[in-house]
């Protein structure tokens, strides 16, 4: 995963935000915040353990990432546990992979939620920050 600093993530998480009626909109809402901060602490802390721990079983993400020797980045949809074990050849095989949550813009209908996530990723020995997107689901 040589272009993580273009990774667009699509990431099935498990926030488990209640059932947001009029009067719990707002908690939810702050709930469903706090879980996906937390979900870019765990990433950029490279704690594959802590990371997966926001999913729920079976989930799968899919990335947008040019592997070696192709000319053109492409869609790639894998298993939490396939994303995690080639973080070696990613984030993990450089010095410096940090993301950070920029902004996020949620919709809670019943015991679902979907968030898109704006972020902005370091990686390699860069110091320039690329900006990205990352749709997630969450079921109650």
């Amino acid at each position: 995963m040589t272009r993580c600093a273009s990774l667009l993530t699509i990431g099935l998480m498990a926030c488990a935000p209640r059932d947001a009626g009029p009067t719990e909109d707002a908690s939810a809402r702050r709930d469903l915040g706090a879980a996906v901060a937390q979900y870019y602490r765990d990433m950029s802390a490279r704690t594959g353990s802590a990371y997966g721990a926001h999913f729920w079983p079976q989930a799968t993400l899919t990335t947008v990432w040019q592997p070696p020797g192709e000319s053109a980045p492409r869609v790639v949809i894998t298993s939490l546990e396939e994303f995690l074990s080639h973080t070696a050849e990613g984030p993990d095989s450089k010095p410096i992979f940090e993301e950070r949550l920029l902004s996020q813009e949620a919709r809670i209908v019943g015991d679902l939620a979907h968030v898109w996530a704006h972020y902005e990723v370091r990686f390699g020995d860069s110091a320039t920050w690329r900006r990205g997107a990352a749709l997630m689901h969450s079921p109650g």
